[in-house]
Parts: C-alpha cells; sequence; structure tokens
C-alpha cells in the first residue's frame, strides 16, 4: 500500500482566479511532480508555465532550496503566486 505524501497548494493572484480555487492538496514528491499533477488536475497553467510563478515551501522561496527538484513531505505548505502580485 502506497503512503500518502499529501501538501497543501495554496493560490494567491492571478492563479487562485485561473485555479478557481484558494487550495488543493495533492500527493507529490517535488515541486517538479506537484507542476504536473496541477497540469493532470487542471490543464490551466503547463509546468514549463507554472516555473515562471513565485513558489514558497514552508516559508521559504524554493529558489533557495533545490528549485523545481526539492522534495516534499507530508504536512508541507506550497504557496504559489504570479510574480506581478499587490497587496
Amino acid at each position: 500500500m502506497k503512503k500518502e505524501n499529501l501538501v497543501t497548494v495554496e493560490f494567491f493572484g492571478l492563479y487562485r482566479l485561473a485555479y478557481k480555487r484558494a487550495s488543493v492538496e495533492l500527493d507529490a514528491k517535488n515541486i517538479k511532480d506537484l507542476f504536473n499533477q496541477l497540469y493532470e488536475l487542471d490543464q490551466v497553467y503547463t509546468p514549463k508555465e507554472l516555473k515562471n510563478s513565485i513558489v514558497i515551501l514552508n516559508g521559504t522561496n524554493i529558489m533557495e532550496l533545490k528549485k523545481f527538484r526539492t522534495k516534499l513531505n507530508a504536512g508541507d505548505n506550497v504557496l504559489i503566486m504570479n510574480a506581478a502580485s499587490g497587496g
């Protein structure tokens, strides 16, 4: 039996409008896998397009980690926002 690795993905800015939801839970092993699953869930943005977003994992920008190879663990919180989000 496969162990689930559920992470919470929260959308902000244009992504929230495009995905028509504030958040979703997915079983993903890393950021690249997460982007692929988001595309399978709803073909709004391709994984390549999502690479242009700002991605924050548990309060840290993935660019400071292993970028799109950053490993995800159960219970992680991923924020996805467009670079031009405003307050």
